[in-house]
């Protein structure tokens, strides 16, 4: 993942083949908008 937030403009989020969230790759790291794309980056699932 730390690449990707490195050399990404855009990031997709998946989660059971179904589009979570999709945004600019510092919101979804830094800010997402929903719960589960927050765990997932932070390391509580996954």
């Amino acid at each position: 993942m730390q690449q990707a937030a490195r050399v990404a403009e855009n990031t997709g989020f998946f989660l059971m083949g179904k589009l979570v969230e999709f945004a600019a790759t510092t919101k979804i790291f830094t800010n997402p908008s929903d719960k589960r794309t927050e765990d997932y980056i932070t390391g509580r699932f996954g």
